[in-house]
C-alpha cells in the first residue's frame, strides 16, 4: 500500500501510510490504544474505500478475488456467528446451549473447499474432537482454532489476526503460534497480526510496523519497538487520593464468597469437582488455572449469572444463596468485568452511558442518564486515563479502549467486591500499568475484596495475597 489514507474520516489515519507485506514474510502492527491499527488493516484488506493513494495486489492465483484471497479474523466476539448469534448468560442456560451450532456443523456449512484441503486443515489444527461439541462450550484457545479454521477454508494467501493472543494461557499461545507456523509452511499462508504491545510479537514475524497518533511507522524489528515501548513506561504508583472519594464504608464480611464441595459439569465434561473456597473481606484472590479449567464458570456462580448456583451450598456476603435473596441483591455488591460480558456491549452510545451502566447492573448502554449519574462516572473515567472518551461513541471505540470504559463501569458503584476476568486483555503497556495502579489504589481502602484472572503474571496487582489454582 503506497500513500494510503481512508475515504471516512471517522477512520482516517493522521498521515498518509505505506506498507508492504511480502509473501511468506509475517507482519505484526502494533500501537497504544486508539492508535490506528484496525483501521489501517482495513485499509490493507479493502475494508476502506481510500480517499488517496493505492492498494497493489499481487496473488498467486490469477483473478482470485480481495475478499478470499486476504480473510481477517477478530477475536472480539468469538462465539457470535451470523448463523448463531451470541447473547449474555447463554454458556450457563442449558436449554439456551442445545441451541448454538456444533462446531462440525458450522464448519462444514462454511465456504466451499476440497476435502483434502479441508482434512488438511482440520488435522493441522486439531479439530475433529471438538465437532460434536457446540459452540459456546468452547474455551479461548479452541475457539482461536475454530475461527482460524473458518477463515482458511476459502483458501487465503494472507489471513490478519487482529489480537490473536488476548486471553489465552502461555501454553496455549505457544499452541497457537505453532499453529500459525504449521499454516503458514503447508498451506502457503501470509500472516498480519495486530497486537498492543510489541512484547507479544511471535518469532516467526519478522516485520513490525508500529501506529503512533493515528501515523504508522516505516518497517522495523521487534527489538526496536519493544525497547521503545518499554522506554515510554510510567514510573510511580497511583494514590487513592487521585480516585474518586468513596461514596460509602464497605461492611465486614466473615464470607463475601464460601463454596463447600462443589462440583459442575456439562454433559460428560467435568468442570470442576468438590471444590471448597472461602474468601474474606478485604482478601485479594489471583483466580488462576488453564484455558478450560472452570474459572469463568467459578466467577459466573458468584456474579448470579449461573442458574447452577441453587444447587450449590454457596453462600455470598454471608447469606446462602437461594434464601430469598434476587440476583441484584448480590450484584450491587459486586464490580464486574470479563471478556464474556465485553462481547454483551455493542451499543451506539456515548461511552459515559455504558460506564453508568454499572450503577443499575444493567448489560448495555441506551438508558437515560441524570447529571447526577453522569457526575458519578466521570471521575472513574479520567483516573483510568478514559475521559476524553466519554462522548465518543462506544462502538466506535477501539477494543481496547471499550475494555478501558468497562474497567471503569466496574468501579463506578465503590463496590464491596470487584471481579476482574483478564481485565488488563488487549490494553496498551502504558494504559495498562495506569489501570493496575488504579486496581491497586482501590484495594487499599478498607474491606474492598477483589478477584483477579490473568494469563499474563506480570499483569497481576501488587495487592494480590491469596492464589486459588483451578484444573490441579
Amino acid at each position: 500500500m503506497r500513500g494510503g489514507m481512508a475515504a471516512d474520516p471517522a477512520r482516517r489515519l493522521a498521515a498518509p501510510a505505506d506498507f508492504c507485506l511480502r509473501r511468506g514474510r509475517h507482519v505484526a502492527v502494533t500501537g497504544r490504544n486508539g492508535s490506528g491499527k484496525s483501521t489501517l488493516v482495513k485499509m490493507i484488506s479493502g475494508g476502506l474505500y481510500l480517499r488517496q493513494g493505492s492498494v497493489e495486489y499481487n496473488f498467486r492465483r490469477r483473478g482470485a478475488r480481495l475478499y478470499e484471497a486476504v480473510r481477517t479474523v477478530c477475536f472480539n466476539d468469538a462465539y457470535g456467528t451470523a448463523e448463531s448469534p451470541y447473547y449474555y448468560q447463554q454458556r450457563w442456560n442449558a436449554s439456551d446451549r442445545e441451541m448454538s451450532p456444533s462446531v462440525g456443523s458450522l464448519l462444514q456449512a462454511a465456504a466451499a473447499a476440497s476435502d483434502a484441503w479441508r482434512a488438511e486443515l482440520y488435522d493441522l489444527l486439531g479439530l475433529r474432537p471438538l465437532f460434536d461439541r457446540e459452540l459456546v462450550t468452547l474455551s479461548s484457545g479452541e475457539l482461536r482454532r475454530y475461527h482460524i479454521a473458518r477463515a482458511l477454508l476459502t483458501a487465503p494467501e494472507v489471513l490478519i489476526l487482529e489480537s490473536p493472543f488476548i486471553g489465552l494461557d502461555p501454553p496455549t499461545r505457544e499452541l497457537l503460534c505453532e499453529v500459525m507456523e504449521r499454516v503458514a509452511e503447508h498451506l502457503g499462508v501470509t500472516f498480519v497480526l495486530t497486537m498492543a504491545s510489541a512484547a507479544e510479537v511471535p518469532r516467526m514475524v519478522s516485520t513490525v510496523y508500529v501506529m503512533d497518533g493515528l501515523r504508522c511507522s516505516g518497517p522495523t524489528d521487534v527489538a526496536s519497538a519493544l525497547a521503545a515501548e518499554r522506554e515510554a513506561l510510567p514510573s510511580g504508583r497511583v494514590s487513592e487520593a487521585s480516585l474518586p472519594a468513596p461514596t460509602h464504608a464497605a461492611p465486614r464480611y466473615d464470607r463475601v464468597v464460601e463454596l463447600r464441595d462443589a462440583s459442575i459439569s456439562y454433559g460428560t465434561r467435568h468442570v470442576f469437582e468438590h471444590l471448597t473456597w472461602r474468601v474474606a473481606s478485604g482478601e485479594a484472590w489471583n483466580v488462576t488455572g488453564r484455558n478450560g479449567s472452570g474459572k469463568s464458570t467459578l466467577l459466573s456462580l458468584v456474579c448470579a449469572d449461573n442458574p447452577r448456583a441453587y444447587a450449590l451450598d454457596l453462600t455470598l456476603f454471608d447469606r446462602r444463596r437461594g434464601t430469598g435473596e434476587s440476583i441484584w441483591d448480590i450484584k450491587r455488591h459486586i464490580g464486574y468485568l470479563s471478556p464474556e460480558m465485553h462481547r454483551a456491549f455493542s451499543d451506539d452510545v456515548p461511552a459515559v452511558e455504558i460506564v453508568a451502566s454499572g450503577l443499575f447492573d444493567a448489560v448495555g448502554g441506551g438508558r437515560r442518564i441524570t447529571e447526577e449519574q453522569r457526575a458519578a462516572c466521570l471521575p472513574w473515567m479520567e483516573a483510568l486515563g478514559a475521559g476524553h472518551l466519554a462522548g465518543r461513541s462506544f462502538v466506535r471505540l477501539s477494543s481496547g479502549e471499550q475494555r478501558l470504559v468497562l474497567l471503569a463501569r466496574a468501579f463506578v458503584k465503590d463496590p464491596d467486591l470487584l471481579i476482574l476476568d483478564e481485565p488488563f486483555q488487549g490494553l496498551d503497556p502504558i494504559v495498562r500499568a495506569r489501570a493496575k495502579g488504579v486496581v491497586e489504589a482501590f484495594c487499599r481502602r478498607g474491606n474492598r475484596t477483589l478477584l483477579f484472572v490473568t494469563h499474563y503474571p506480570e499483569s497481576l496487582p501488587a495487592v494480590i495475597n491469596r492464589t486459588l489454582r483451578l484444573g490441579e
